[in-house]
């Protein structure tokens, strides 16, 4: 387990050691926003568990093909860590699709590392993810949601149990 908080704190430290080196920068640039999520890992199996993910999304008006008006793939990397020690590394793509000014549904996919260590057997190493978000815009850029999403290996192994989980998250 601490093997896992461990690198969850790393990467923390190093985005926000990005977001201060880059606001020395003289030029304008679009940062990218972090989210941090907290909730079920392993819901619907006798053996769930507690989890934290820390993710970073590009800026999406850097992607945004000028043909196709407002959709667009934000290129995305994160990590999870469960309370039994489960770790997951991934990196993927996801577009926001606005529902109202406030309003956001956001679906996602990725592929990652997954280490179980006493967690779930997920089957291998790796494991492919698909997310939804639902979120509200609260002010200076912040937002707060829940995002519901599924880790699987697309049947690459013999076994393929997967699991779902549900994270209240809170993006900046």
């Amino acid at each position: 387990m601490a093997r896992t908080w461990r690198t969850i704190l790393i990467a923390l430290a190093l985005s926000v050691a990005t977001g201060a080196v880059g606001a020395r920068d003289t030029q304008p640039r679009h940062a990218g926003s972090f989210s941090v999520g907290v909730g079920t890992f392993n819901m619907g199996h006798s053996r769930t568990s507690d989890g934290l993910g820390l993710e970073y999304r590009l800026d999406s008006r850097a992607w945004r093909p000028r043909q196709s008006g407002r959709f667009s793939l934000i290129p995305t990397f994160g990590i999870t860590g469960t309370s039994k020690e489960a770790f997951f590394a991934y990196a993927g793509f996801r577009t926001d699709l606005g529902l109202t000014s406030t309003w956001r549904v956001t679906p996602g996919f990725a592929v990652g590392a997954y280490d179980r260590n006493g967690d779930i057997d997920l089957g291998g190493p790796i494991e492919f993810r698909s997310s939804l978000d639902v979120s509200s815009a609260v002010g200076n850029g912040m937002r707060v949601g829940v995002t519901l999403y599924h880790v699987s290996n697309a049947r690459l192994y013999d076994r393929n149990p997967g699991i779902n989980a549900l994270a209240f998250v809170q993006t900046f």
